[in-house]
């Protein structure tokens, strides 16, 4: 028996840490079983540099990999087991056993991703790729996962903003300091 038996289409990922480390990935990935009786797993990216770069989309594929053959959310980045060889899956791996019987023939096709210059990397492509397994298969069961759970929305400071003591400097109303501590008109 093969693992998945129909594809699961337009499986949409959000993922994002605000912290000082960052994290950000978004994308789309459709699911779907290899052609021709074949095992083993693929990852197709058609998409260029702007949208994901490579070691982010080989991230996304790792995590995707991780989930298929069991590792659990926190082997996502540390403690990470092997993953298997081509070889090996096209030999025949079983997929997690929570995800029914079967060994894995799999494609995954990124369809859309959207790119951070700053905070796109490629540990949270694992997590989300991982995610996206998982929200697909375990549906409901998954929907609690608090690391896939985003800031509902921004806090706004309770008390104005004030220049740190190193620029607070006194100037005279309409001129802004310079980093040499001259004062300058305003434009």
């Amino acid at each position: 028996m093969r693992f998945p038996a129909e594809a699961r289409r337009d499986v949409h990922v959000r993922y994002t840490r605000p912290s000082c480390m960052g994290g950000f990935a978004v994308f789309t990935v459709d699911f779907e079983p290899l052609p021709d009786g074949r095992l083993g797993f693929e990852f197709v990216n058609p998409l260029g540099p702007d949208d994901i770069d490579a070691e982010c989309a080989q991230a996304v594929s790792d995590g995707i990999l991780l989930w298929l053959i069991g590792a659990g959310p926190q082997n996502v980045n540390f403690d990470r087991p092997p993953l298997p060889t081509a070889k090996e899956l096209a030999a025949g791996v079983p997929v997690r056993p929570d995800a029914g019987p079967g060994l894995i023939a799999l494609r995954a096709v990124l369809l859309h991703s959207r790119l951070n210059l700053i905070d796109s990397l490629p540990w949270t492509h694992a997590r989300a790729g991982w995610r996206a397994a998982d929200k697909t298969w375990l549906g409901a069961e998954a929907a609690g996962d608090p690391m896939d759970l985003a800031p509902s929305r921004a806090i706004a400071p309770t008390k104005p903003l004030r220049p740190c003591s190193s620029n607070a400097t006194t100037s005279p109303p309409g001129t802004a300091v310079r980093p040499s501590s001259q004062p300058v008109e305003n434009v």
